[in-house]
């Protein structure tokens, strides 16, 4: 509170002359069309190969935008800085007449065939432009400067489409296009550099805000690439607006004789009761003389000054908000969250053995593989149903696994045959690959107790199918012990049938808000349906996001709502809660077939192991595509995927996985309308392609069919 007393009579005005204010500074922003008008002169890019006339023209229009300072040197002259967002992105083309074809219908007739060559790049940039210009009869606005472009990415995309006549398609996929290639541009100049020259016209609104319609246009002073002839120069069309800033009006002196008494009331969090405290007090002594004929006045002023401060007590403020939202497993948002759906699906899943054990280099000590050996007391619980179902784990124990069946089939036979690398320490070594034979032989009669005259061992250097001899993995392949059996069941795929729950949502995150006045001292969260912790939280630090990923262990098993709570606790001692609801809804297998819901069943199948470098299909993956045939209905869908290892270039491993796809759909009789097929090569490796058995399972084609279920019937 202030209190101000007159305590002199009168007081003198100066008076300031008035000046006119004139801006010191402007900021504002800008967009703009933008025209990336390119020049080239190349047939190709170095890592897209394409056949045809050279691009030499392009376009591309895109948006930006930006923000921008400008600083008045004077009247006229002036400097500008621009930030902002401008792509470089755009579309080179170029057509061609590669031929002639007949004309169909015509009688010898013919005509040409046209085809449109088009790279399209996606250059997104940030600019920086510092410009010098001026303004012109107070309206005109003039500006030469240098923009500097930071290239964000340097993807591309090129394609050569048909244009006519529309009968005409490229072999041997009978496509419209071809040379479809994606890729980044090689040797980019990330940091582009532009010579700018600017025209606009200024129309004022109002005393502060200016709008200047504008065309810039953006002189290239560097290449796009350093590996071909290629720029790009911009033609911009746009509008800025402008806010000026002014400087601070001259002070005006007011000289007056006061008393100031001020006092400021605070609140403040830990206090028990009002406080009042003087933090200062001033005194002033002014005087004034005036001659009045002989008498000579003096006038003089005190001004005390005291400030005071009232502190009154308070609570601290302390709030708490917590939101949930759904993502995807990738960490996107969804568009809503209204309830939890967990759903069981029924899924058989068939596991290849892989029929060979591999060695190290110059040893025939099984201990030393990276299997499993047990001892004959351990065979007695030994069932492969409870395996893990994970495929590398499976073979592992792929040695116990087949004494166990060979065991129950006592007419099945094996035979063994011993390899070497025939490199180095083992070139032409039979009696290594023969000891490695033995080594197998002698753990199965030990441990399985299969009569030995049931198992035949032979050896050999290189495999009958080697892999790569030039090369330190297919050197590491080829030192290994070969698997076969007279009996198919011997060496017959593990299946595994389980029950897999999905959610929809999978994941939810909870997102807190707080503001504690006072700090935060402690917080806790809990999930829980019908009394039951489902996940429990804690912790001293700043409250972040949560994501709750729904399906983990433990998850929710009741058709009820699962309540999160949030609590946190200031260092006053105060705490608030946050409770939220969310509806779970259980699809399990047996209430949607109780309930006749849409329910369906998934059957996966790997087939293994493709040879080194091959597609052939063997006996024994004819054998199971047989039983795959039977699994597949009229309302199946089926996706076949293929596989390789890292051994290769990546566009010829998508190759050999689309002919191993191929022969897997042909084989099982389908037709292309009734199967899906996704050659993935080695763009994917299922497993670690660090050992032999990690690459040689890689050599896969993997079969799933997905059956719809109504009541416990396959449709």
């Amino acid at each position: 509170m202030k209190f101000l007393f007159v305590l002199a009579a009168g007081a003198y005005l100066l008076h300031a002359q008035a000046v006119q204010r004139q801006p010191w500074l402007y900021a504002g922003a800008w967009v703009a069309y933008q025209n990336n008008i390119q020049t080239a002169n190349f047939q190709s890019l170095p890592n897209a190969f394409r056949c045809g006339p050279n691009y030499t023209t392009g376009t591309g229009g895109v948006g930006s935008l930006g923000a921008l300072v400008t600083y008045p040197l004077n009247e006229i002259l002036v400097t500008e800085l621009r930030l902002g967002y401008a792509p470089l992105s755009g579309r080179l083309f170029r057509p061609e007449v590669i031929g002639n074809t007949a004309v169909i219908g015509g009688l010898n007739q013919t005509t040409t065939v046209e085809a449109k060559h088009e790279l399209f790049t996606d250059f997104p940039a940030v600019i920086a432009e510092p410009v010098i210009g001026g303004i012109l009869f107070h309206r005109v606005r003039l500006g030469i400067g240098v923009r500097l472009s930071y290239l964000l990415n340097n993807a591309f995309r090129q394609l050569e489409t048909l244009t006519q006549p529309d009968y005409v398609f490229y072999l041997p996929d009978s496509s419209r296009i071809r040379n479809r290639i994606e890729g980044k541009v090689e040797n980019i100049r990330r940091m582009q550099m532009h010579l700018s020259v600017s025209a606009g016209v200024d129309f004022p609104l109002n005393e502060d805000i200016t709008v200047t319609p504008e065309l810039r246009y953006y002189q290239p002073l560097v290449p796009i690439t350093g590996d071909v002839q290629w720029q790009v120069a911009p033609l911009a069309v746009g509008v800025s607006v402008r806010h000026a800033f002014y400087p601070p009006p001259p002070p005006r002196y007011f000289y007056d004789t006061v008393y100031v008494r001020d006092t400021s009331t605070i609140a403040v969090v830990g206090i028990e009761r009002e406080e009042i405290e003087r933090l200062s007090v001033e005194y002033t002594t002014q005087q004034r003389q005036e001659q009045q004929g002989e008498q000579k006045l003096t006038f003089t002023t005190t001004t005390v000054t005291e400030r005071y401060q009232r502190r009154v007590p308070r609570a601290a403020h302390l709030l708490l908000d917590v939101q949930a939202r759904a993502l995807r497993n990738d960490g996107m948002p969804l568009d809503s969250l209204a309830n939890v759906v967990i759903e069981e699906t029924e899924v058989e899943e068939s596991f290849p053995l892989l029929p060979y054990v591999f060695f190290p280099e110059g040893s025939a000590a099984l201990e030393l593989s990276r299997l499993r050996l047990i001892e004959p007391s351990d065979t007695a619980s030994f069932n492969e149903k409870r395996l893990s179902p994970a495929t590398l784990d499976i073979y592992r124990d792929v040695l116990n696994i087949i004494g166990s069946r060979l065991r129950r089939n006592p007419a099945a036979k094996l035979v063994l045959i011993g390899t070497n690398a025939n490199t180095g320490i083992e070139a032409g070594n039979l009696a290594l690959s023969q000891a490695r034979a033995t080594a197998v032989r002698d753990y199965l009669v030990r441990v399985w107790g299969i009569d030995p005259s049931r198992i035949t061992v032979r050896a050999r250097n290189l495999p009958a199918s080697p892999s790569n001899v030039a090369t330190a993995e297919g050197q590491e392949e080829n030192r290994r012990v070969e698997i076969s059996a007279t009996d198919p069941e011997i060496l017959r795929p593990v299946t595994i049938s389980n029950i897999s729950v999905s959610a929809n949502p999978p994941l939810v995150e909870f997102v807190p808000y707080v503001e504690s006045e006072a700090g935060l001292a402690s917080w806790q969260a809990s999930i829980e349906q019908e009394g039951k912790t489902i996940r429990s939280l804690s912790g001293v630090s700043q409250l972040v996001p949560y994501r709750w990923n729904v399906t983990e262990q433990p998850y929710p098993k009741l058709d009820k709502p699962v309540t999160v709570t949030y609590t946190v606790r200031d260092r006053t001692g105060q705490t608030i809660d946050k409770t939220l609801q969310l509806n779970v809804q259980q699809l399990t297998v047996r209430q949607k077939r109780f309930e006749q819901r849409d329910d369906k069943r998934i059957d996966r199948f790997s087939l293994i192991v493709f040879d080194f470098n091959k597609a052939e299909l063997t006996a024994a993956h004819r054998a199971l595509l047989s039983e795959v045939r039977s699994r597949i209905q009229p309302q199946s869908k089926v996706l076949i995927a293929g596989y390789a290892d890292r051994s290769g270039d990546p566009e010829y491993n998508r190759e050999l996985a689309r002919r191993r796809c191929v022969e897997v759909q042909r084989a099982l009789g389908l037709s292309d309308t009734a199967v899906t097929l996704v050659p993935k090569g080695s763009d994917e490796l299922l497993y670690d392609n660090a050992t032999p058995e990690g690459r040689s399972y890689c050599r896969t084609v993997q079969i799933t069919i997905e059956t719809p279920i109504v009541n416990g019937t396959r449709q």
